[in-house]
């Protein structure tokens, strides 16, 4: 285990510094910026709107009239008389160039660099990093490339373009461990099946029952490092959950077998089972607060060590990231995107994924601030996250391309953050919504965006 060496503001500048090291070796070396553009030769010549300040230009988060964001964004570097001649259907042309890989492995810089330099101060559980998986679908444009390529979600009246969006998220941490957009005919299930590289050796990882299956709990258990799970299933999930479910006991350890549809996605895997082929699972019996009885499902065997109550509750922890996806739908305008190509909206995407681990490592820095001032309360209380992403605006940039002190910058933003707080009152519960009304308050429109 790391021994922690830092402070948070500490341990963000370093976080900030090796951002800063990954962007301008993107910047400067030719072989590894391939890598990253669309043709070798990009980005290769001076312009007006170089690799960094494009960069910087779209982890501003443009929700606006791309003219204002641009004139806003240059003003926010003091080079109002650069940023004239520049149009947004140049920004559009330039930003074809960019892969959306070079945010995806930024923000995956961004994540090791969180747990190298925070050491001690992450926060886990019995030793375990502590992740959830979820799936949300996301709200297209209306263009025929987008609905080509990410599918729509059609009834007997209409067809509204959709996307598929998965997220591994560390719940006790609020880091964004991996995400990224699919087709919306992709199941979540599939997906995160094809992608089980993204959950590190020493995590425990949660899921609502829409993931129960023998072959995703099969292909966890047979990584090279098995990885531990917990997964809520429905009361008629197997036979053996049914037999539980009707008995008197609140636990058990019993044998799982494949069905033929679960064979036939395991082969696909390049795993070969039978339907002898059993797995060890534990099942967990909890009742709700409403009466029904929920089933969940764990490799953690020692009930000694994890009782059954600590289960429950453990389980409960997976709605951080619930709350994760609405804080971007409604909050961060995730469904907002700067252009109506597929590219676009996976360059706007990613990028944004990486400005919500940004705001969440320097919210963690506000921390012992915060504390200071709410002491006498009778609430705890934590800074203003809707009113955080609008204090980023114009600031986050400074830290990559300008040379400026990253600490002033970072100090600036805690005390910016600090001064708008909001009470955390415990045991307040809000009823899950009807799930077939759209979520999102925002989303995009070909022909108009907003300017103020």
């Amino acid at each position: 285990m790391l021994v922690n060496k830092y402070s948070m503001i500490e341990a963000n500048i370093k976080i900030i510094e090796a951002l800063q090291c990954f962007l301008y070796t993107v910047v400067k070396e030719p072989d590894i910026r391939a890598l990253f553009t669309t043709h070798p030769a990009d980005f290769s010549r001076e312009r007006k709107l170089p690799l960094d300040k494009l960069v910087g230009m779209l982890i501003n988060l443009p929700k606006r009239s791309l003219s204002i964001e641009l004139q806003a964004f240059f003003e926010s570097l003091e080079q109002q008389q650069q940023h004239t001649a520049y149009t947004k259907a140049a920004f559009s042309l330039q930003r074809t160039k960019l892969k959306p890989l070079f945010f995806q492995l930024w923000n995956q810089w961004l994540v090791e660099s969180f747990y190298t330099y925070y050491g001690t101060q992450v926060k886990r559980w019995h030793g375990f990093r502590l992740l959830a998986v979820d799936g949300s679908n996301m709200s297209m444009v209306q263009t025929a490339e987008v609905s080509a390529h990410f599918g729509s979600a059609t009834n007997q009246f209409t067809s509204v373009p959709m996307a598929r969006a998965l997220q591994v998220q560390d719940v006790l941490n609020d880091i964004r461990v991996w995400a990224d957009i699919f087709p919306y005919t992709d199941s979540e299930l599939s997906i995160i099946t094809s992608h089980l590289r993204h959950l590190p050796e020493d995590s425990l990882t949660l899921f609502d029952r829409g993931f129960a299956s023998y072959s995703l709990m099969y292909l966890l258990m047979n990584e090279e490092s098995p990885r531990h799970f917990l997964i809520r299933c429905k009361t008629d999930f197997c036979k053996e959950v049914k037999q539980f479910v009707n008995s008197r006991k609140k636990e058990e350890i019993t044998t799982f077998y494949p069905s033929r549809e679960s064979i036939a996605r395991l082969k696909e895997h390049h795993y070969i089972v039978t339907s002898k082929t059993g797995i060890q699972v534990r099942m967990v019996k909890v009742q709700l607060a409403d009466g029904q009885t929920e089933v969940l499902l764990t490799n953690l065997y020692d009930t000694e060590l994890f009782t059954a109550r600590m289960i429950s509750k453990l389980y409960a922890k997976r709605w951080a990231i619930e709350g994760a996806y609405n804080t971007q739908k409604n909050q961060l305008q995730i469904e907002i995107f700067s252009g109506h190509r597929v590219l676009c909206i996976e360059q706007d995407y990613a990028a944004a994924l990486f400005v919500a681990n940004l705001q969440s490592i320097i919210e963690k820095q506000c921390e012992e601030e915060v504390r200071d001032k709410t002491k006498n309360r009778y609430y705890r209380y934590k800074v203003n996250r809707n009113i955080s992403w609008a204090l980023l605006k114009n600031r986050i940039v400074k830290l990559f391309i300008r040379s400026t002190d990253s600490r002033a910058i970072l100090m600036e933003l805690q005390h910016l953050f600090s001064r708008y707080l909001e009470p955390l009152r415990p045991g307040r519960k809000v009823p899950r919504g009807n799930p077939n009304i759209r979520r999102g308050k925002y989303q995009t429109f070909t022909n108009y965006r907003r300017a103020i």
